[in-house]
């Protein structure tokens, strides 16, 4: 039964520890697991970074990431929920290219797409940018958690490192200070009321707020020095320079200084793109329905800058990944393999 199969992959999977860094274990066990099933592995590395790929003459390709973030769940399975962390993020996608492949064997049929396992995703994207210095596909399917949705649209980011500076007095005085968090609140509330965050969007909307914010401040006093990280979330649509032009002036008057560490334009797919078509006739031959739109950076930003056609699907729910009641439902992982292998196959008939 593929479910019961599915279990099996996905736990060996887990069990495998690959925070990023750490990814050799899982990339050697994926390789045996391809090598049992007779697949040429090309294995493409830089000294650090390690990617294996299947079929690399092909045009279309599947990607997946095997890291992971710093494990904050053990495995453990309850009915055909398998939780644990990479369990959603993206080891179920994992699982369903493997389970896959593996049908593929058991059914004596074609592999008509390329497949590569990546790895560095969660930390800088070093493996898919590696991939695609020596690999210029026309298109691909990047496997992300969608919660089976096809997604044909990705949002933009801003990410910015920040100091500000208050000034220092008696708990019980704060007429007598500067009080850094109030500053905090204060200029994110100038963000917030700016015209690209009033928009609204098809798929999602855009976002500004504070993901970290640390105030050391052991004694009775108001806070003066705070450091945090900002995180803005653009539509497909919107610019991420014409944000900055807004951006910078509310960090030049509330910082001490200010830095931003990741900044990529979004993007969206038209529906007469090759790509998007191919799933069209694949979604009317399986049991997925929808499209949609990823909300966090991924490999597709990465494809989509040098020229490949990137949409993003998979099994597992963006918004328990990373958390630590992070899981998956292994009926979904079934689910993306057969619309993985369906895709194969209309691809390779070139219907």
């Amino acid at each position: 039964m593929k479910t019961e199969r599915a279990k099996e992959i996905l736990l060996q999977l887990l069990r495998i520890q690959s925070p990023s860094g750490r990814e050799d274990r899982i990339m050697l066990h994926t390789m045996e697991f391809l090598h049992r099933l007779n697949y040429d592995v090309h294995i493409e590395s830089d000294g650090q970074i390690i990617d294996l790929v299947v079929n690399p003459d092909a045009e279309l390709f599947y990607e997946v990431h095997v890291d992971t973030i710093p494990v904050r769940a053990e495995p453990f399975l309850r009915g055909n929920i398998v939780y644990g962390t990479g369990a959603s993020d993206i080891k179920g996608g994992v699982t369903a290219i493997l389970l896959m492949l593996e049908n593929l064997k058991k059914e004596g049929k074609d592999l008509n797409v390329g497949v590569v396992f990546v790895s560095d995703e969660e930390y800088g994207g070093r493996g898919s940018a590696l991939f695609m210095e020596r690999y210029r596909p026309k298109m691909a399917v990047v496997l992300e958690p969608t919660d089976l949705e096809v997604h044909i649209a990705h949002a933009g980011n801003i990410e910015a490192y920040f100091e500000v500076d208050g000034k220092e007095a008696h708990g019980a005085c704060p007429e007598g200070g500067v009080n850094a968090i109030e500053e905090i609140y204060k200029m994110l509330g100038e963000m917030k009321k700016l015209e690209p965050f009033k928009r609204k969007g098809k798929y999602f909307d855009p976002y500004i707020g504070i993901q970290e914010l640390v105030c050391e401040n052991p004694y009775y006093l108001i806070p003066a020095l705070c450091k945090g990280r900002l995180e803005v979330r653009l539509l497909p649509n919107q610019e991420v320079e014409d944000v900055l032009d807004l951006l910078n002036p509310i960090f030049d008057e509330y910082t001490l200084k200010y830095e931003y560490t990741e900044m990529w334009d979004g993007y969206e797919l038209d529906e007469n793109e090759g790509i998007v078509q191919l799933a069209k006739r694949v979604m009317e031959k399986t049991d997925i329905e929808e499209f949609g739109a990823m909300r966090s950076w991924t490999d597709a930003i990465n494809f989509m800058y040098n020229g490949t056609k990137t949409i993003v699907f998979g099994p597992g729910n963006l918004d328990i990944s990373h958390t630590k009641n992070e899981h998956i439902d292994v009926r979904d992982v079934v689910t993306a393999s057969e619309f993985l292998k369906v895709l194969n196959e209309v691809y390779g008939k070139g219907e």
